[in-house]
């Protein structure tokens, strides 16, 4: 036992004390954080430049000028744009909803990134209807002098239909209208231009066809206040609505990047020790089952260096958010129950290939067991989230190999799983990850003295049975 606390010693200190690894898993998450509790604050708070400019209206209607002019009023434009940021929320959770992980967060961002803030200075000039094709080309020709939206110049033009009030006869459909732009116009003032435009032909439809604006507006209109959660005791808190989903997502973020990085630590090391025979000198003074566990055990502290580091920056946040009541002390222990399983499930198919091969090209070829393992969990993730005591979310959580991923986001949801199936999901992981290490100790055995051709999984069932 001596011998294994010492190489798992050493393996910690050749990995957690080298300068890339001080570098990535501790001023880079340090650097995050100020950014993010410090700069980011500051850079939010900057003055937002103003957009000025003139937006030019041909309303071939003849009724729009006062309509048009009201909606683009300095009143109106602000109150668009607490309108467009009052959907951001809602955009952006549906957002992450279609899609999952990165590409999900990905979608999010790129609807709060649409939401910021736009100051626009804008003036309206009403031009005359078109008579033909050549004044329509007159009026687009500002749009084509210049991209500066300081000037003051013409940013847009607006095309009216004849027809947008009052459909055509015999028509069924009213006509719209058509916007050009000069080049390299932000979205968000494009978008601020057909909102308006918009919402100018709808209310002149409504008086036009002999109703009040106003109260048809009210009439459809239903307010509703931030729903209520109710706690223990009858306690009253807003609801976290889309908060729950992103922290069971996160959990098992942690979970998995901490199992992945420190067996991929733990293959790496392997194979150097391999290919550099320090290994033979090793196993002189040890046997090749202490020099794994001793391995294992190593980088496995590793690991929750990472969760201990990764974890406190997102509590920290979630604290800063008043959101730290979403983690309960139980769910921690439950976490670390599940990332020793998860963990040494992992470990011992790295130390195992580790073992087998000469290089890391060769590894690479066999890591499909481990990447299944650390694949399935990500793509499955969402639906189990949405139904954490469905059929299907029961069932992955008994399945060898992905069961403590798929438990910790069953256990960080609303609804928890019932003790029986979180009992049994542990008994099951120890199972397997005792026998991912009773084969994986067979081929450390033999793959370490084993230099030359690369193994296939056939010769590595082989040593299984040499061994």
């Amino acid at each position: 036992m001596n011998r294994v606390f010492h190489i798992a010693l050493r393996e910690f200190k050749s990995t957690a004390l080298t300068k890339g690894f001080i570098i990535g898993g501790i001023v880079v998450p340090l650097v995050l954080l100020l950014v993010i509790s410090l700069v980011m604050p500051k850079l939010m708070n900057e003055k937002v430049p103003v957009v000025k400019g003139t937006v030019a209206v041909i309303d071939q209607t003849g009724v729009l000028t006062p309509a048009i002019e009201q909606r683009f009023a300095p009143e109106a434009v602000e109150a668009w744009q607490k309108r467009r940021q009052g959907q951001v929320v809602a955009e952006a959770a549906q957002a992450a909803r279609d899609t999952q992980g990165v590409e999900g967060a990905i979608n999010a961002g790129r609807v709060v990134q649409g939401a910021a803030e736009i100051r626009a200075d804008l003036s309206v000039e009403m031009l005359a209807p078109l008579t033909d094709e050549k004044n329509l080309a007159i009026a687009k020709q500002p749009l084509g002098e210049g991209t500066n939206l300081e000037d003051g110049g013409r940013m847009a033009l607006v095309v009216i239909d004849a027809d947008a009030i009052e459909a055509a006869p015999g028509a069924s459909k009213f006509g719209g209208f058509q916007i050009f732009t000069r080049q390299k116009l932000d979205d968000r003032v494009i978008d601020l231009v057909r909102d308006q435009v918009r919402e100018a032909i709808r209310a002149t439809r409504i008086e036009a066809a002999g109703m009040n604006t106003e109260r048809l507006e009210a009439l459809m209109n239903v307010s509703q206040s931030d729903t209520q959660e109710i706690g223990p005791g009858g306690v009253e808190r807003k609801s976290l609505g889309e908060w729950n989903i992103i922290f069971q997502f996160a959990f098992m973020l942690l979970m998995m990047m901490s199992v992945f990085i420190s067996g991929q630590y733990l293959l790496t090391t392997t194979i150097e020790e391999k290919s550099s025979r320090v290994v033979e000198l090793l196993l002189a003074s040890t046997s090749s089952m202490s020099l794994m566990a001793g391995k294992i055990f190593g980088q496995m502290c590793v690991g929750l260096f990472l969760v201990l580091v990764y974890g406190s920056l997102g509590f920290a946040g979630m604290f800063l958010m008043e959101r730290a009541g979403l983690v309960s002390p139980m769910m921690i222990v439950w976490f670390f129950c599940f990332y020793f399983i998860a963990y040494t499930t992992v470990a011992s198919l790295m130390a195992a290939i580790g073992s087998a091969v000469n290089d890391l090209r060769e590894a690479q070829s066999l890591m499909t067991p481990v990447m299944i393992i650390v694949m399935i969990p990500y793509l499955l993730w969402l639906p189990i989230a949405r139904d954490p005591n469905g059929v299907f979310a029961t069932v992955s959580s008994f399945v060898p190999g992905v069961s403590p991923f798929v438990m910790m986001v069953r256990l960080s949801s609303t609804t928890q799983p019932p003790v029986w199936q979180v009992l049994a999901a542990i008994g099951i992981g120890l199972v397997s990850a005792y026998g991912c290490v009773w084969l994986a100790a067979k081929i450390f055995r033999v793959g370490l003295l084993q230099f030359g051709k690369a193994p296939n999984y056939a010769t590595m069932w082989r040593w299984i049975r040499m061994a």
